[in-house]
């Protein structure tokens, strides 16, 4: 398996290359809008690879949400590690360590 969250075309087509037969790309990050991810036939027919794409992790919201925060309350999904919060004067910051890899979430926070 492997999963692209960047929506950048050429990290999703670097991550479908290196599935083995029978593998699967889970594509969820939104890239530029037509942005395209162009997939060699053969290898895709040949391997019984798979290409999917998600939104929200296909998730049921009524019953996702509070697994999530149950994770949450149980320390198993440690939010504040994967949020950085940034005044909206440091959006360039913001966006810079969202692109580097710096922080997973950042979020502006309006005064």
């Amino acid at each position: 398996y492997a999963f692209d969250t960047t929506g950048v075309s050429a990290v999703a087509l670097g991550l479908f290359d290196g599935l083995k037969a029978r593998g699967m790309l889970v594509c969820s990050g939104i890239g530029k809008p037509g942005a395209t991810l162009n997939l060699d036939m053969t290898m895709l027919m040949a391997t019984g690879r798979h290409v999917r794409g998600v939104i929200e992790g296909d998730a049921v919201p009524r019953s996702f949400i509070p697994q999530l925060i149950q994770y949450h309350q149980e320390g198993v999904l440690p939010v504040e590690k994967l949020v950085k919060t940034y005044p909206f004067e440091a959006v360039n910051e913001a966006v810079a360590d969202s692109l580097s890899g710096e922080v997973v979430k950042p979020v502006l926070l309006m005064q």
